[in-house]
């Protein structure tokens, strides 16, 4: 059977060692140095809490940031593989602040067939569209992309 990865937005305190390693000696680091260092000069160095039991990621200038773990099944303990952190820093946006991978799960890894990076994202359009009045989402590590909540038709006029 295939390991599968979920996405959880708690996570257990015993996964601050892997948290650790994956935010700041991430050896894919240096394929997103631009992105980083924009992302910690705006928003600050991400800092690893543990709050009733679970672990946060906050930011100085967003200490209400949230994160989101991709933890993959492997049986008894899941694995934690991803984490990306995420605020709304404009009432119609919300934006991926920062975001880690494992490097197996790295474009290049041995499992890159998992889509990792495509599925955060994903997921943040997805609680885009929970959040009443959220529009776009912003990738900061991407030049600052932004991307529609709701996928446009073909068709349809926008900015009526």
């Amino acid at each position: 059977m295939k390991p599968r990865v979920g996405f959880s937005s708690a996570l257990r305190v015993h996964y601050h060692d892997e948290l650790e390693r994956l935010l700041f000696f991430n050896p894919q680091q240096k394929r997103a140095l631009r992105g980083i260092h924009h992302s910690v000069l705006e928003f600050g160095v991400p800092t690893i809490q543990e709050v009733q039991g679970k672990l946060r990621v906050s930011l100085e200038a967003f200490p209400e940031a949230q994160a989101l773990f991709a933890l993959e099944d492997l049986g008894e303990e899941p694995r934690l593989v991803g984490v990306m952190v995420y605020a709304r820093v404009e009432p119609q946006t919300l934006a991926m602040l920062h975001i880690a991978v494992h490097q197996d799960f790295s474009q290049s890894g041995k499992r890159a067939d998992a889509q990792l990076v495509p599925r955060f994202i994903a997921q943040l359009r997805e609680i885009g569209r929970r959040i009443k009045g959220v529009e776009t989402v912003d990738l900061k590590y991407a030049r600052s992309l932004k991307l529609p909540v709701r996928p446009t038709r073909k068709g349809a006029k926008t900015g009526d």
